[in-house]
């Protein structure tokens, strides 16, 4: 009988020969599971990330509209008062009182009103409490 000689394979361990080849496989499927584990745990944080930023981006929006709308309808009640003949703009007082009272109301820091000739007045809040009229 003949015996077939493969080279160098025939002088290897036959333990060797199977562990190997097994080890190798743990280590590819081992090695991609843990990659595709990294690039999904990436694209989830960066999703959620995205979403979050996009809620705070939405209350700061909210709070930003109705913190710039105060002052705009302050003015148009003041604006409609004057048109409708409540407030007097010549009485300096009592604008004074009615601007003070609008401070505290809205919690503003300064409201006033100025005339073509110079002339004006109003309320402000300096220190963060004590109000002044002016």
């Amino acid at each position: 009988m003949k015996l077939y000689r493969f080279g160098k394979l025939s002088n290897l361990p036959l333990q060797l020969v199977l562990v190997v080849p097994f080890v190798l496989q743990v280590l590819a499927a081992v090695g991609l599971v843990g990659y595709l584990s990294f690039r999904n745990g990436e694209k989830a944080i960066s999703t959620l990330a995205g979403k979050l930023m996009e809620r705070t981006n939405n209350e700061v929006n909210k709070h930003l509209d109705s913190y710039l709308s105060i002052p705009h309808k302050v003015s148009q009640i003041n604006a409609d008062a004057i048109e409708m003949e409540l407030l007097d703009v010549k009485d300096s007082k009592s604008m004074g009182k009615f601007f003070w009272k609008q401070m505290q109301v809205y919690n503003l820091s300064y409201i006033g009103y100025g005339l073509v000739n110079g002339s004006g007045g109003g309320a402000a809040r300096y220190d963060g409490k004590t109000v002044t009229i002016d």
